[in-house]
């Protein structure tokens, strides 16, 4: 699907396997934990679809779409997931941001989600350190769930293999679709 935006016209599109190394080395080329990786193993099981923004022949921003709802127990324990679909791995490059990457791969997942079943779509947003993701969201029709912010972790690793574990504190944030 493509998208105008200020004279700006770039697609959002499920990944491929033969663009994966390239979105991780523009993603994350710091994390050899390999992200971008697991995010598409995500769709090549069936689990979900790895949304990309490209412009031209560049990744400037994504979101992983899971139909099964999020995987964190500070969720999955106070709200039936089940019909939910769960947008994680959200990024746009910063000299892209604000010009209607993150609305344009939200709105392709919201249509993905109907398409698939899903009666609910949700995310975590950083609570304190990312408040123009969160207006974003909330813009679009996202609203905190009401329970309380909640810390996650995952695990990355640098060139030398060391592994370290990254923390933020997240509220949780759903639209009915």
């Amino acid at each position: 699907m493509s998208h105008t935006e200020k004279s700006f016209i770039f697609e959002v599109k499920p990944a491929e396997a033969s663009q994966i190394d390239l979105v991780h080395r523009i993603f994350s080329p710091e994390d050899f934990s390999l992200p971008q990786h697991r995010r598409y193993q995500v769709q090549s099981n069936g689990e979900g679809v790895y949304l990309i923004a490209w412009d031209h022949e560049t990744p400037i921003g994504g979101f992983l779409v899971r139909w099964s709802g999020p995987q964190d127990e500070a969720v999955s324990s106070r709200i039936d997931v089940s019909g939910r679909a769960y947008l994680e791995g959200g990024l746009t490059l910063d000299e892209y941001r604000r010009k209607g990457v993150a609305t344009a791969i939200i709105r392709e997942a919201e249509r993905l989600a109907k398409l698939h079943g899903c009666t609910h779509i949700g995310m975590e947003v950083g609570s304190s350190d990312n408040p123009d993701a969160k207006r974003l969201y909330e813009k679009l029709g996202y609203i905190d769930w009401g329970c309380g912010d909640f810390t996650i972790s995952w695990e990355s690793k640098d060139a030398g293999g060391n592994s370290r574990i990254d923390s933020e504190v997240v509220t949780f944030l759903q639209k009915p679709l």
